[in-house]
């Protein structure tokens, strides 16, 4: 009995960790975090999603800038 619960400890804490490892690796967010955004007031929600899309557009600036920096 202690045996199957110690097999079921643990191949729920690997589960996790590997669940976790995927996430991390294709740079995906948690569910939880995804979620609470539902939950938040929509003029929130616009402000935190301007927020991401500036930080996107400047990362694909400044890798446009890596690129051309670069090749010349």
């Amino acid at each position: 009995m202690l045996n199957r619960f110690l097999e079921w400890s643990f191949q729920r804490k690997a589960d996790k960790i590997q669940k976790k490892t995927l996430q991390i690796i294709n740079l995906a967010p948690s569910e939880d975090w995804i979620e609470t955004i539902v939950e938040v007031h929509p003029m929130r929600q616009v402000f935190w999603m301007t927020i991401v899309q500036l930080c996107v557009f400047g990362s694909m600036l400044l890798a446009f800038w890596v690129i051309h920096a670069l090749v010349n």
